[in-house]
């Protein structure tokens, strides 16, 4: 395990980076450039940090090689938001999103997923054979890269064709996985439902490059990024963070009611933002739904504050 001196440097950044950045929104640039140059100089050290433990470890462990390559590419993705901040450049703040959204977030969440929610199943569903095979995640990694650098070149009339390969795969993945024999276990389904929106995301993808590519428009406009970022991102981190936190809490390993609550509504978020886009007024819909994330999640974070700054409930250190 990392020790304080190791973690303490890269959370302190990340967090003291992170909320400065938003006090700067207020009408502070110089307090945005500060910020942005604290969390990527924290983001620089972590990834030193985990460097190390991925040389101890051999390289052996290839989720753990693809998260790192992943928080790499967050890397960049960072100091292009800095080039950004000094000159201007629209097309670098456009390659950050692009990158922080399919060369960091998405693959970290497939490999996460990957190596997890087969592993969850197992100690839940009976007769259980955990289903992960590596060529899996390296074809979806791959895609998702491909995926980016097609949207860096505005290629978005040929996306289709790496979105349809990902939609088969996650739909085959949630199946393999056995979505349909969660139902009795909140803590293990909200997991399965989380990554039920993978393959929805890039059916979405799939369709609107196919519209885009017969006559040239986006008539879902955010629809299916909305998909990827609320539906599959949104949801997945409500349903990690409930089970760490409640195993490392001592509490028992089950979905309770706020948290569950928070799940439905991030469900019900989800729907309206990606429908909204396809109304006649998309910004009052994106008013809903930021009204709605804000309801969804307030309780499900302040639970879990109120957890993380108590005691274990076992009694164990923690």
């Amino acid at each position: 395990a990392l020790g304080f001196r190791a973690y303490l440097p890269v959370s302190g950044s990340l967090f003291v980076g992170y909320v400065a950045f938003h006090l700067g929104l207020l009408g502070y640039p110089l307090i945005v450039n500060a910020s942005l140059l604290v969390v990527t100089i924290g983001w620089a050290i972590g990834l030193i940090v985990l460097l190390r433990l991925l040389w101890l470890d051999g390289a052996r462990t290839y989720h753990a090689n693809a998260c790192w390559f992943a928080l790499g590419m967050g890397f960049l993705g960072l100091l292009l938001v800095l080039g950004y901040q000094a000159n201007g450049d629209a097309r670098l703040l456009y390659g950050a999103i692009k990158i922080g959204t399919f060369g960091l977030l998405l693959p970290i969440v497939l490999s996460v997923g990957h190596r997890m929610v087969p592993f969850f199943s197992s100690l839940v569903i009976d007769n259980y054979q955990p289903f992960r095979p590596g060529w899996v995640l390296f074809v979806l990694l791959a895609l998702s890269h491909a995926h980016m650098l097609l949207e860096l070149v505005h290629g978005q009339r040929w996306l289709w064709l790496v979105d349809l390969p990902m939609m088969i795969l996650g739909a085959w993945l949630s199946w393999r996985w056995g979505l349909f024999r969660t139902a009795h276990n909140r803590l293990l389904l909200v997991l399965h439902l989380s990554f039920a929106w993978f393959p929805i995301s890039f059916a979405l993808f799939a369709l609107q490059s196919l519209i885009y590519c017969f006559d040239g428009s986006f008539v879902m406009g955010r629809a299916p990024v909305h998909a990827l970022t609320i539906g599959l991102f949104g949801s997945i981190l409500v349903a990690m963070v409930t089970r760490v936190t409640q195993g490392h809490s001592g509490r028992p390993l089950q979905m309770g009611t706020v948290p569950w609550l928070s799940f439905l509504s991030l469900q019900l978020v989800a729907v309206i933002r990606v429908l909204g886009e396809l109304g006649s007024d998309p910004l009052l819909w994106q008013c809903i739904a930021a009204l709605a994330w804000v309801i969804a999640l307030l309780p499900w974070a302040l639970r879990s504050a109120w957890i993380y700054l108590t005691p274990r409930i076992d009694g164990k250190p923690g």
